[in-house]
């Protein structure tokens, strides 16, 4: 069996924003088949900032919104959470002039990627992650970004 075909990605939209749901799931699921992840559950959470720095406050201890929090998950059927703040999306779109859909997929990529353990805390991890991202990227259907970061929350606004 496929093991696409065994896993699930679940998308809750509570930012009141139209989101593209569709490249969403394709994204996260380009990740998961090109490293082989195992079968599983992926749920996704689309909030506003508030959402996310409320999250961020209680499972990291970071009073302040981010771009996207990801929970691996310590289950046999669960691979974890992802939580995107739209409105952060929507503003480091605006400062990369590339459109919402773009932001928002390639955030869930960055999740994903967490999600099957990869990290980007050093320079060499962020480098891999990020040609990583554009592998999954070029192969959801998106635009290669090999510039891409997260903006930090001070220059968000």
């Amino acid at each position: 069996m496929d093991p696409s075909s065994t896993r699930t990605i679940s998308i809750v939209n509570r930012s009141g924003r139209r989101a593209p749901s569709s490249l969403i799931r394709r994204a996260i699921q380009t990740v998961l088949d090109q490293h082989e992840a195992p079968p599983g559950e992926v749920s996704v959470l689309l909030g506003s900032d508030e959402d996310v720095r409320k999250l961020n406050r209680e499972f990291r201890g970071l009073d302040e919104s981010t771009d996207v929090l990801t929970f691996p998950a310590d289950h046999p059927m669960l691979l974890g959470d992802i939580a995107i703040s739209v409105p952060y999306a929507e503003r480091q779109a605006s400062k990369r002039r590339v459109s919402l859909s773009q932001e928002i997929g390639y955030l869930a990529i960055h999740g994903g990627l967490h999600l099957i353990g990869l990290d980007d805390e050093s320079e060499g991890d962020r480098s891999h992650m990020v040609e990583q991202m554009n592998r999954a990227a070029v192969a959801a259907g998106l635009k290669p970004d090999a510039q891409w970061a997260s903006i930090l929350h001070g220059d968000a606004s």
